[in-house]
């Protein structure tokens, strides 16, 4: 009769069981500290509420998932996103960081950009020889940095630098995998028309034709293109660009609420009252406040 594999340990952090650490969204250390205890070697486990990144600055290793072992040498970092089967065998030499992190955090870095959401999807070793590697290597010591020497705004700092770290690495994919960005290159191409077209015009509150006429598509294609690499239509996405210059106004200016709605394109105040409820869940006034 043939022998049941093991069920796979899920930990919060490796060797820490779900449930027995305390609160945290971010938390970073030396590979060699989280993996020297354990002889450099970490069995297979998965983490379903975190994910990972691991900075090899110097050595190489193994890692492991289902079924399947690829070697990995510096200078690399390692994506491994949520519930993903992984374990190491690590080189004496090895020298880097292992950053872990909630999910939802990967979840609101990868919302609007189809490329980063199919990267993060996976788990991914990349290369860091290229300028986006170098800037993924430099955010992601900034992390351990800031982590170290806390300062004010420590936690926009922090957001501000995983963003750019997984930024970072999917160009950095890209870039080695060129093949497995083409079937989005030429939409991305057309979002990004599409985008600049929003940011000339969505305070005239122009229709769906308006962009389509100007990109050389029909409205339908244009809402396919928008939701596949955005997840949003063409009016989510002027919505979505209103909301954005309503906040910023609010926050940033003592322009009178009904100022700010005429400033946005809306003729009357009510509706941008409205308007901004329906998207946000409160008024405008409530918002500034």
């Amino acid at each position: 009769m043939p022998s049941r594999r093991p069920p796979v340990p899920n930990y919060r952090l490796y060797r820490e069981k779900t449930g027995e650490t305390g609160d945290f969204w971010l938390h970073c250390e030396a590979i060699r500290d989280r993996t020297l205890p354990h002889n450099y070697e970490i069995a297979l486990h998965r983490h379903d509420t975190l994910f990972q990144i691991f900075l090899l600055t110097s050595g190489s290793g193994e890692i492991s998932g289902d079924d399947t072992i690829r070697h990995i040498e510096a200078p690399c970092a390692l994506l491994v996103p949520p519930d993903t089967v992984h374990g190491f065998s690590f080189a004496r030499d090895v020298d880097g960081l292992v950053i872990t992190a909630l999910a939802d955090r990967l979840k609101a870095v990868a919302a609007g950009d189809r490329r980063i959401a199919e990267f993060v999807e996976r788990m991914h070793a990349v290369s860091l020889v290229s300028e986006a590697g170098a800037a993924a290597i430099q955010a992601l010591k900034s992390i351990d940095a800031e982590l170290a020497h806390p300062a004010a705004g420590r936690l926009a700092m922090l957001e501000a630098l995983m963003a750019q770290a997984i930024v970072c690495l999917t160009r950095a994919h890209v870039e080695q995998n060129p093949k497995s960005a083409e079937g989005t290159g030429d939409r991305m191409r057309r979002i990004d028309d599409l985008m600049a077209l929003v940011g000339a015009h969505y305070r005239q509150h122009r229709p769906v034709a308006f962009y389509a006429e100007r990109l050389g598509i029909t409205p339908t294609h244009l809402n396919r293109v928008a939701r596949a690499e955005t997840g949003l239509s063409v009016q989510g996405l002027l919505v979505q660009r209103l909301i954005e210059a309503a906040h910023r106004d609010l926050v940033f200016s003592s322009s009178p609420v009904n100022k700010i709605a005429y400033s946005l394109g809306f003729a009357d105040p009510a509706y941008f009252n409205r308007f901004f409820r329906r998207a946000v869940g409160t008024t405008p006034g409530t918002y500034r406040d």
